[in-house]
């Protein structure tokens, strides 16, 4: 008897308030509510991962400008280089919004062609908010490679020095000359 009450003062009360056109805006608000906090919510994950991807390329760039470094003057060994990009990478890339990253070295020495060193990462983001929508977490890959001693490259500016000093591209300035 008091469930059949209760039941009916509840049906009353929904059908008043359904039926009632002095408090919509209310209505409206809580529907828009779940969209607008989804949307607030994907725009705080994003810039999240955004930062985080953001310092992971930092850290993977000077992390391979450093071993590139080390090689090319003979202070680390080829053996020694995925150790070496641990702690360098390690020191550099503190986010605390990524689960550990994994970094991953390939190392290419040239005998005439240069040398070069790629480092490869790859990070997670868990979301916060949009778990909610069904996205747990946002996943990427990032890649930085460093490239040295290429005969080519130093043989064009050592030309290009050789001229400048000679004096060869000072010839070829004229001086303006008026329109009329």
């Amino acid at each position: 008897m008091r469930g059949a009450f209760i039941t009916r003062h509840v049906y009353r009360a929904a059908g008043a308030f359904i039926g009632a056109n002095r408090g919509n805006v209310a209505v409206i608000f809580a529907i828009t509510l779940v969209p607008v906090l989804g949307l607030i919510g994907a725009a705080i994950d994003y810039s999240r991962a955004n930062a985080a991807r953001s310092s992971m390329q930092a850290a993977l760039d000077s992390t391979a400008l450093m071993l590139s470094r080390d090689l090319s003057q003979g202070l680390i060994r080829p053996s020694e280089i995925s150790a070496r990009a641990q702690s360098y990478f390690a020191a550099l890339y503190n986010n605390g919004y990524t689960k550990p990253a994994a970094i991953e070295t390939t190392y290419m020495a040239g005998g005439g062609t240069g040398s070069t060193l790629q480092v490869s990462g790859s990070g997670a983001v868990t979301t916060g908010l949009m778990k909610m929508a069904g996205l747990p977490g946002i996943n990427f890959n990032l890649s930085s490679t460093a490239a040295w001693g290429n005969p080519r490259a130093d043989g064009a500016r050592q030309y290009a020095d050789d001229r400048q000093r000679r004096g060869v591209f000072a010839e070829r300035r004229q001086p303006l000359r008026v329109a009329r």
